[in-house]
């Protein structure tokens, strides 16, 4: 893989990432929580006395972490791509 093409994957991944923040910022909204925010984008529980819908969106933020670490150029659609590479 190119030097170019780590560039842009990285770029994809870290858009993916960031919508990723937005959804989970929206899901939790409303919820009595504290939540701990990793420098691995990974989400934790400061405390065991929360709601059981808090608990699942965060190991499913946690999940979607992980498959985007994971992804390719190839996992991205072309429109994604085309986004990142023309700016």
């Amino acid at each position: 893989m190119s030097t170019e093409d780590e560039k842009i994957l990285e770029k994809l991944k870290a858009n993916k990432i960031d919508k990723l923040e937005e959804k989970l910022d929206h899901n939790i909204r409303g919820y009595d929580h504290l939540i701990e925010y990793k420098d691995d984008h990974k989400c934790g529980l400061r405390t065991d006395w929360v709601d059981e819908n808090i608990q699942i969106v965060i190991d499913q933020h946690n999940i979607e972490i992980e498959k985007v670490k994971k992804m390719t150029l190839i996992d991205f659609s072309m429109n994604e791509i085309k986004q990142v590479t023309e700016t």
